[in-house]
């Protein structure tokens, strides 16, 4: 029997794996990690934008419904594993492999690759079988989306092709995983750029690849997922660590991921499950409904993807690391510089949103079949989403620290009790407020849901430092005063200027591209005379890339 290393040597030998891990993440810091992705997630967010504006400018209300409902439930995966729930089960376990052997590290993501993929599959083939009746529980509602049969049958159609992307999005979030690990950010978060190039070639084909309007869009999804997960196994294979296909799946780190992952797919998932309940309480509402919410939560991503989406991802694998290594004191230090950070770049985006909810939305979308009601509609949403912005952005820093733990339980647990209040909130705010009312369900469980995960953080993990937020936060108001009235009393003051000399739709382009360089410059100079250290860090950062 081989007798067991001394404690000593066992100490000697984590603490080699610890520099090992800390070496091969190559000691990025995490805001440089996030801009990396933040970058990438950029050209994607434009194109995305482009997309959404071919589709609302080509086809009617009712098409457009028809599309959006029947992409609800891919692009939920979509959101759940490409920025939730795989990502953050895995990751951990896949640092801590790495730094043990290459070869543990190897079985492990070739059996989860296995198990993901099988699992994909099966339950694209059960959606697409029993679609009829899922498309009937979420729209079936007589007094509004069904009042229209045809609309049911053309919305259960289109979600059949468009349920496969479920497959593919679920093999391109595993291999960012891996990607996002060997601390490479540009190319996975770009290959959504190529998603949204694919969705728009083929929505704009001058005929459709099937018996319904917006065929030829959900032909345009697959040929995106094929696109954007090409570009991601592509990465891999120059690396040399594509994962393969395996039926040995009995291994201790994979039934540790998936005992991670489901509560999971609640914790970190819980705004997306939202997403498709929402959709069910607004098959009561009038036509357009599902399109307002749609737009409204487009406009929503763009900064949320810029700056929550993209420091959560870098986090995650740095706080797995500090966890790996037992660094607590680093752990609540870079923590408390995230939220900071955060805070920092999400305040301004939401006081925008708020303020421009109109002209945002006149200028993305409002042409072609896009009327000026619709606008509107669209804009009470986005009104209330800016509130959403900042609490399920501050959801997206607090989570990884708790799954960096491999603690996935207690988000989840939180996230169900979220939900069922929203569920149960809901139907009443929708009843007599309409629209504006699921909007605001969807806002206040987003911030009952960050004040009990900020609650459990300071019992589970330790003190956040709560002091410098707040001074931090003090140091922001000068600017996002100044930045909100700019935007209130400029966008109209500008705009009458700029409308005598050229036409309404490229003066509200101008005009908005003014106010939000103009409403920028005024923050980040008022934070800077105010000694904001978290303004002081971005301008450091873009001086040093501008020598660079």
């Amino acid at each position: 029997m081989a007798e067991k290393d001394p404690p000593d040597l066992q100490h000697a030998d984590l603490q080699h794996a610890s520099k090992k891990v800390r070496k091969e993440l190559k000691k990025q810091s995490v805001i440089r990690s996030a801009l990396a992705m933040a970058a990438g997630t950029f050209s994607s967010r434009i194109l995305g934008f482009v997309r959404d504006a071919v589709m609302l400018h080509m086809f009617p209300r009712a098409v457009t419904d028809c599309f959006v409902v029947a992409f609800r439930l891919p692009n939920m995966f979509r959101r759940l594993f490409g920025e939730g729930s795989l990502s953050v089960s895995f990751i951990p376990i896949f640092v801590e492999a790495r730094a043990d052997s290459e070869e543990r590290a190897r079985r492990l993501s070739n059996a989860v690759f296995s198990i993901v993929t099988a699992i994909s599959v099966v339950l694209s083939v059960a959606c697409f079988v029993w679609m009829d009746k899922i498309i009937g529980f979420l729209v079936g509602d007589p007094r509004g989306f069904a009042a229209n049969p045809e609309k049911v049958v053309q919305t259960i159609y289109l979600a059949r092709i468009m349920i496969f992307y479920l497959w593919l999005v679920s093999v391109y979030a595993f291999h960012m995983a891996i990607a996002n690990t060997l601390g490479y950010f540009f190319i996975p978060a770009a290959g959504a750029t190529l998603f949204n190039f694919g969705l728009i070639v083929f929505t704009v084909l001058p005929f459709e690849l099937g018996a319904y309007a917006g065929s030829s869009q959900a032909w345009g999804v697959i040929a995106g997922g094929v696109l954007q997960a090409g570009i991601v196994a592509w990465l891999l294979i120059q690396q040399g660590v594509l994962p393969r296909f395996t039926l040995q799946w009995r291994d201790p780190d994979v039934a540790r991921v998936f005992r991670n992952m489901l509560p999971g797919l609640f914790g970190l998932g819980v705004f997306q499950v939202m997403t498709v309940v929402s959709t069910k309480f607004a098959a009561r509402l009038s036509e357009g409904a599902q399109t307002y919410i749609y737009a409204a939560d487009r406009i929503l991503e763009l900064p949320q993807s810029l700056i929550a989406v993209s420091l959560g991802a870098a986090l995650l694998p740095r706080f797995s690391e500090l966890h790996t290594s037992g660094e607590k004191h680093k752990f609540l230090d870079e923590a408390n510089q995230a939220v900071r950070m955060l805070l920092y770049l999400s305040l301004p985006a939401a006081v925008g949103m708020y303020f421009l909810a109109i002209p945002i939305t006149q200028v993305l979308f409002m042409r072609g079949a896009f009327t000026q009601a619709d606008a509107e509609g669209t804009a009470s949403v986005v009104g209330i989403y800016a509130v959403l912005l900042l609490f399920s952005s501050l959801s997206r820093v607090t989570a990884p620290a708790f799954y960096a733990l491999k603690n996935t339980w207690l988000p989840a647990a939180v996230a169900l009790f979220v939900l069922a209040l929203y569920i149960s909130l809901g139907p009443y705010l929708v009843e007599h407020y309409g629209l504006e009312g699921l909007a605001a369900a969807t806002s206040a469980s987003a911030i009952l849901n960050i004040i009990i995960l900020q609650v459990c953080f300071r019992f589970w993990i330790g003190p956040l430092g709560y002091g410098r937020i707040f001074i931090s936060v003090l140091r922001m108001i000068p600017g996002l005063v100044g930045l909100g009235a700019f935007c209130y009393y400029g966008y109209p003051a500008l705009l009458d200027l700029v409308t005598p000399h050229v036409s309404l739709y490229p003066a509200r382009t101008l005009t908005l591209s003014l106010v939000i360089s103009g409403g920028m410059v005024i923050y980040f100079g008022l934070t800077m005379l105010t000694g904001s250290e978290a303004g002081h860090k971005v301008f450091a950062m873009l001086k040093r890339r501008r020598v660079n």
